[in-house]
Formats: C-alpha cells, sequence, structure tokens
C-alpha cells in the first residue's frame, strides 16, 4: 500500500530549447567542513568520472527530461558512495514528490541513509501528486522514515530534522513527529554518548522547525518543552565540549520559537558567564511577546542585559527595554547607549530614540548627532540620527537635512531621501530623485510619487532612462494607478527592450515589474515590442509576455523560450583549490576575514565563486546590508539587493544549517542567486533549507561582527593554509 501512495507521474513537465571588540567565545559552528570525497581517480569531487559530470549537469539543468531523470534514478543505485550521495542529493534538489519512491530503499541500507532522509524532505516540497489530492502520501513518508529511524544504526538524527520540516496537514501527523522527537531528547547522555548527543541535537533542531513552521496547526505540549529544558539547562561532566555547547543551545533555539522558555530556564541562561549566545536567547525571550517574567522582573533582567559584556546580548536587551518599557521608564537608558563603545549598539539606540515622546532631551539629543559627516570615514552615526529625528520631530530637520542632501558620499544622501520621505519634505525628494546615483534616487521616488501624483512624471521617466534593475523595478511598481501617457508606455517599452538586450537572468524581477504595468497602461499598440518576448530566455518573463498580450487582445500566447547557456560544469583543477584552499577577503582599512568554500554541498556555486574571483568582480564591491544579530550582506555591483552578476546560480540546498560564520547565498526566490553572498552573525535557523550555505568564516585580523554597512572589500584571493583552511 506505501508503494501506491507514493508512486507519481512520470512526466516531467515542458521541455526548452537550449541555446549570489565583543567575547564571541558563545559562537560555536554545528559543523566542521566535510573531508571532500574521491573519486577512483583521486581527483576532488565529481568532475573526474563521465557520470559525475553527469549528475551535476542534469541537477544545475534541475533534470528536464524523462531520460535525465532515469540517469539520477540510476546513478543512485551506483555502489560508489560519493557517486550514489550525489544523485540522492540531486534526485531531492528537484523538489518533486514523484521522487520520493526512488529515494525510499536508501534510508533502509547503505552508506547515504542520512543524506536519503534529507533529499526526501527536500522532495516533499513539491506539489502534491495528481493522483493523490488528499496527500495520502504524506502519511506514507512519515511512517517509511520513522521505521527507517528505528532501525540498528538507522538514521536517527536526519530523520528528525526531515520530520520537522515536512508540509503537514494534520495535528495528529505533528502529534507523532514531535513524539519520536522527544524520545530521542531522553536518550541516556550517558548511553552511547556520541551517538546520544548527535540525535538529541538533531531532535531539538527538529522541534525547533517543528514549533516555527506548524504554530497554527499544533503546540508543543508540555512534556516536550520540560524534556527541552533539561537539554537546555543540563549539568554534565563534559559540558564544555562543543557539542555539548551547541546542544544546549539547540534545545533553548527550539524553545525561544515554541515560546516554552520558563523563569527557571531564563535565569539559569541568563546567568551563564562563559556562553553569551544563551544570555542573547534570553533576551530574545524576554523581548518577545511570549516572556516567562514580566514586569520589574523583566525589567531588572533587561537592565542587566543591557550593561552586559557581549554587544549582542546588549543589542536584544535595548530592543526588549524599548518595546516593553521605555514608555513608562524613559529612554535615558536608551540615551546612555549611544556611549556604547559598539557601533551596532549606537546605531540601534539612535533608531530607538524615534519612538520616544515628550522627552526634549531626546530632540535636543538627535539634532546634535544629526550633524554634517565628515567627507571620509564613518557616517552611519549622523545618518541614522537624521532619519530618527525626522521620525520624532521634523520641524527640526531641515538645517541638517540641507547638508546631507548635498553630502559627497551616496549612503548619506541616501539616508537624505529617507528622511526627507518620512517627513514629506518635497524640495529635497525633488533633488535626489534626480541624485547621481541610482540608490538615492530609488529612497526618493515613492515619497515623491505619493506627494505628486502624476506631477511626478518627469521623475518616473528620467527613472525609466537609468540603467540600475532596482530602481527600474521600483519605478515601475511606483507607476500603478497612474493616468496612461505615451510618455510613460514609450519610456517603460524603451526601458524593457533595453534591458532585455542585456540578456541577463537577473533582470528579471524588473522586467516583470515593467510588464506588470505595462500591462495596465500599455495597450496593443506596442504588440510588436512585446511579442518577441514569448520567445525570451527566462521563462517567467515569456510567460509574463504572454499574459500582457492576452490581456491587451483577448488571445491567447504559447511561449518559446530560448534559454542562455548553462553555467560550465567545475573542472577537477577548480574543485582541488576550493577544496584545499581559502578565500581570503581584504577589506578596505588593511583587516582580513577567510572563507573556507564548501565543496562537496555545494560544487557549483564554490567554483562560481572561484571564477568570480578570477575575473575580479568582487573588488571594490560594499557589504551594503547589515543587520545585527542576524547577517551581513555584500557582492552587489549596485550595492542593492537587485544587481548581482549576470546569471543566476541555482539553490544546492543541503541538511547544513545557517550558524553562525556560515556564508550563504542571497536569492529572490528559488534558483535566483546572483552571486551576492551573505555572513551568518548568529545561529538563523529560519534560513535552513531555503537558502544554500556554500562555506564558513575563517577570522584572521578581522571578526564578522566588525563589518558595517559601506565596508569595501579591496579585493579576494584564494590560497592555501593549512592552518585554517580544513
Amino acid at each position: 500500500m506505501l508503494a501506491l501512495l507514493l508512486v507519481g507521474p512520470t512526466s516531467v513537465g515542458p521541455t526548452f530549447r537550449s541555446g549570489a571588540g565583543d567575547d564571541r567565545s558563545g559562537a560555536i559552528d554545528d559543523q566542521q567542513p566535510p573531508r571532500p570525497l574521491t573519486n577512483e581517480q583521486g581527483l576532488p569531487g565529481l568532475t573526474g568520472t563521465p557520470q559525475g559530470s553527469a549528475i551535476l549537469r542534469i541537477e544545475e539543468a534541475r533534470a528536464p527530461t524523462p531520460q535525465d531523470l532515469a540517469l539520477l534514478i540510476e546513478s543512485a543505485r551506483s555502489a560508489q558512495p560519493h557517486i550514489q550521495q550525489a544523485a540522492i542529493q540531486a534526485l531531492g534538489r528537484l523538489e518533486r514528490r514523484d521522487v520520493v519512491t526512488d529515494l525510499l530503499p536508501y534510508l533502509r541500507t547503505g552508506p547515504n541513509r542520512a543524506e536519503a532522509a534529507q533529499a526526501i524532505g527536500q522532495a516533499m516540497r513539491g506539489e502534491t501528486l495528481p493522483l493523490d489530492p488528499n496527500d495520502t502520501q504524506l502519511d506514507g513518508v512519515q511512517q517509511a522514515l520513522l521505521g527507517a529511524a528505528t532501525l540498528p544504526d538507522g538514521p536517527m538524527g536526519a530523520v528528525a530534522v526531515t520530520l520537522g520540516r515536512l508540509p503537514y496537514n494534520s495535528a495528529a501527523q505533528v502529534a507523532k513527529a514531535n513524539t519520536f522527537m522527544r524520545q530521542i531528547l531522553e536518550l541516556s547522555p550517558q548511553v552511547g554518548r556520541n551517538a546520544a548527543v548527535g540525535a538529541r541535537m538533531s531532535a531539538c533542531r527538529g522541534l525547533e522547525l517543528l514549533a516555527r513552521l506548524q504554530s497554527k496547526l499544533f503546540a508543543i505540549p508540555k512534556e516536550t518543552l520540560v524534556a527541552l529544558r533539561r537539554v537546555a539547562t543540563a549539568d554534565e561532566p563534559t559540558v564544555k565540549r562543543v557539542e555539548d555547547m551547541f546542544l544546549r543551545m539547540q534545545a533553548l533555539q527550539a524553545l525561544v520559537s515554541a515560546g516554552g522558555v520558563d523563569a527557571d530556564t531564563l535565569r539559569r541562561e541568563i546567568g551563564d558567564a562563559l556562553h553569551p549566545t544563551f544570555r542573547r536567547l534570553s533576551m530574545v525571550a524576554l523581548g518577545g511577546g511570549a516572556s516567562p517574567v514580566l514586569g520589574d522582573d523583566r525589567l531588572d533582567y533587561l537592565r542587566q542585559g543591557m550593561i552586559d559584556r557581549d554587544y549582542t546580548v546588549r543589542y536584544e536587551a535595548l530592543r526588549g527595554y524599548v518595546r516593553h518599557h521605555a514608555k513608562a521608564e524613559g529612554c535615558q537608558p536608551v540615551m546612555d547607549l549611544l556611549l556604547d563603545p559598539n557601533e551596532h549598539v549606537v546605531l540601534l539606540a539612535i533608531d530607538l530614540l524615534a519612538t520616544c515622546a515628550d522627552d526634549e532631551n531626546v530632540v535636543n539629543r538627535l539634532v546634535g548627532e544629526a550633524r554634517t559627516p565628515p567627507n571620509t570615514g564613518s557616517w552611519r552615526r549622523e545618518s541614522h540620527a537624521l532619519v530618527s529625528l525626522a521620525r520624532r520631530a521634523p520641524d527640526w530637520l531641515e538645517p541638517p537635512l540641507l547638508s546631507h542632501s548635498r553630502h559627497t558620499v551616496w549612503q548619506v544622501r541616501m539616508y537624505a531621501a529617507r528622511a526627507a520621505s518620512i517627513a514629506n519634505a518635497l524640495p529635497t525628494l525633488e533633488l535626489l530623485a534626480l541624485d547621481a546615483h541610482d540608490n538615492v534616487r530609488d529612497a526618493a521616488i515613492g515619497a515623491l510619487r505619493r506627494l505628486k501624483g502624476s506631477e511626478a512624471e518627469p521623475y518616473l521617466l528620467a527613472a525609466l532612462g537609468r540603467n540600475d534593475y532596482q530602481l527600474l523595478r521600483t519605478t515601475a511598481r511606483e507607476m500603478a494607478g497612474l493616468p496612461a501617457t505615451p510618455a510613460l508606455t514609450g519610456a517603460l517599452v524603451e526601458a524593457l527592450t533595453r534591458v532585455t538586450a542585456q540578456r541577463k537572468d537577473t533582470s528579471r524581477d524588473t522586467r516583470l515589474a515593467i510588464l506588470e504595468r505595462l500591462r495596465e497602461l500599455g495597450s496593443a499598440r506596442d504588440f510588436e515590442r512585446v511579442e518577441p518576448l514569448l520567445r525570451d530566455f527566462d521563462p517567467k518573463v515569456a510567460e509574463a509576455a504572454a499574459a500582457t498580450l492576452g490581456a491587451w487582445t483577448g488571445s491567447t500566447y504559447a511561449i518559446d523560450p530560448v534559454l542562455l547557456a548553462p553555467d560550465l560544469l567545475p573542472s577537477a583543477a577548480e574543485l582541488a583549490i576550493v577544496t584545499n584552499q581559502c578565500a581570503f577577503v581584504d577589506m578596505a582599512g588593511g583587516k582580513r576575514f577567510g572563507i573556507k568554500l564548501d565543496a562537496l554541498r555545494a560544487p557549483m556555486m564554490a567554483t562560481r565563486f572561484l571564477r568570480l574571483v578570477n575575473r575580479n568582480y568582487f573588488d571594490g564591491l560594499t557589504f551594503h546590508r547589515v543587520v545585527p544579530n542576524f547577517i551581513v550582506q555584500g557582492g552587489s555591483p549596485g550595492a542593492n539587493e537587485y544587481a548581482g552578476d549576470a546569471q543566476y546560480v541555482k539553490d544546492e540546498i543541503s541538511s547544513r544549517t545557517h550558524a553562525r560564520g556560515t556564508v550563504g547565498l542571497s536569492t529572490r526566490g528559488r534558483d535566483t542567486g546572483d552571486a551576492q553572498f551573505f555572513i551568518n552573525l548568529v545561529a538563523n535557523p529560519r534560513l535552513d533549507f531555503e537558502y544554500t550555505v556554500f562555506g564558513h568564516v575563517v577570522e584572521v585580523t578581522m571578526p564578522i561582527d566588525e563589518i558595517m554597512e559601506g565596508d569595501r572589500i579591496v579585493n579576494i584571493t584564494f590560497r592555501r593554509m593549512p592552518s585554517l583552511c580544513r
């Protein structure tokens, strides 16, 4: 019966023609980089064999033909573990439920049982099978996973994580997964210690997924929360082992997601003098809506956190204080943190001063802080203060806004545009909407459209003449509801034609926005300019073009996309470099950090990164997005979310979690990486199974916490340093 439930269609859909100084001792990485697998010729990775190369090619193309799918299924039967592992991984990355039947046998036997569990979880992200509208497949998959976990040496940990992420549709299914994970937590840590720690760690991770993803369907029950608290507060003889610390952290993270941190657990974690991760997560729990401690006790704990020696703890405590206590207790503690030694904390304090009402001291301080930044050096403090002043006391904004809007540093002018947008400062918006830097224009154009309505047309037309994808996308979206004019529709068509001629995958979001607006403002008069997009290199753009033409004419149009040539597969020499060397990132100011790439789990992205480095792509680019206690992101030629390398990078989702220091590929949906990358500043489990992890940081002279918005990459070089690049 189980086999019948898991059988899916053999069709794979249409085919197309070919053509991204504080104590940090509590930062614990959950997984060391794996030792690379080698084929029988001793070459790293898969490209030393025709079968291995074929697997990479088919995975990159997402198995567009039945023959491709059949080759992956056959390769999964290989007697060579590294070939089998790559094929199983590739099948899961298709995110198609009809391959689950082919993956199930590898759960029960062979060297890749854990990989099979992960692949099944990834495949189950796909659409429900057409012959199974009630999704009975899910029950069969869950039962198969549970059965495999009970076998001798079964993949218990991998099963726990996969059970945490399945797309459940009933509370009974979630309850069954919860019971399995709780039983793992109750394993004796002294019996089969290494296996027990690993399995319990995975159970905590699975429960975190379950609590976060299934909160509307199921509440984690009391007995499971008790088991998690026991793990989170464990005092074991080997408590200083990295594995034990990470186990505790995983349990606490699961409790935070489940809203299950109680007062006793909180007191224990706040008092952890050695590991700031636990103190930070405690502040997250205190600042949330389900804090186990309220009133004066919470206030006392938050005040304690605001003077913690670790900036990540102070940062979260400050957020919690403003959210729950500043209105009653005042903003003096916030102003006190303007003297904090950490710039992230200072900038947050400045931002939060905007919420302090009826306090003239706050206004006076913001006026002083919003002075003109120097032409060289840091500009962030003054710019954040300008935006905060716009929110808190816009009547005081005019003098500093004037100097900021004419500053030589474009980021200062961008923040001036944000402040002007808040304060409805129309003359400044009109100035900045024509700025030399497109990110400044982008920050101004929305408010200008709101304030001027159809009279903003000259500024919109000017923006449509630019080449920055983010600005073009913003402008097209802001034109919604405007009366159609020949100038506007003509500019939209010209921008669409110009961007299409650049033949870049990364123009997708921009072109979709323009087509959406043309559907509203254009007409059949523009048919001949849009009709060629039915054969566009991007199927999604071709579909949008067909919808636009249909809206104009009432007819139906078929698409016939001609895809861009795929990226070249990694060579053995390239994989040898990314396997045995580190990428060292030299920053302006002389500091440096390294990145060890993961050629086993993400060979295509690791190789793409190497190729980008070899053509000096990253030289001079900045970290344009910095979110403390979350990520830093860089690698954009436009210093924004929509400018990247021309060709998309396919996702290579694996079981590797987004631990602190891991390096991920930034995307805007599946398979849309544009060579922008991000570094996790803390453990971010909510990014797991959504974004590719393709490496981890090895700090040399620059801790990643020191990276600030606008910091510039001088260059990146690969070289071997055996002490670091392991």
